[in-house]
């Protein structure tokens, strides 16, 4: 089992899926491919937010405005019930940001759920805070 750990992680650096899946211990990238992972009996839930999408992608809508990061959780939901529960159950919530595709990913830290407005028909929409 891939062990997910943030010990050598630095707030401001840029990495890769690719990277991150071999820091981690993953056969593949593939593993962190979702905008939400949540690893295996593990306390944190890791956001992949890229703003700037490409065209074949999901048109979410998400923006990073200094300290706040307004998001739209995936069509499916997945991993909701884990964002809404993290405060209460300890979870981390950590976020790694680029502003377009193809770009790598800028680790900017742990997010702390502000408020959320949630939708069954539709992707739901979050807003989280940076220390």
């Amino acid at each position: 089992m891939s062990q997910v750990t943030f010990a050598s992680i630095i707030v401001g650096q840029t990495y890769s899926r690719e990277t991150l899946a071999k820091l981690w211990d993953y056969s593949s990238f593939h593993a962190i491919a979702r905008g939400v992972v949540t690893p295996a009996q593990d306390d944190k839930i890791i956001l992949f937010v890229t703003e700037h999408k490409q065209n074949s992608a999901e048109p979410y809508q998400d923006a990073l405005t200094g300290d706040r990061l307004e998001w739209e959780g995936p069509t499916d939901h997945f991993g909701e019930q884990r964002i809404l529960g993290a405060r209460e159950s300890g979870d981390q919530i950590h976020l790694f940001h680029r502003a377009q595709h193809r770009m790598q990913f800028t680790y900017l830290g742990k997010l702390t759920l502000v408020s959320q407005q949630l939708f069954s028909d539709r992707p739901s929409r979050f807003v989280f805070a940076l220390p």
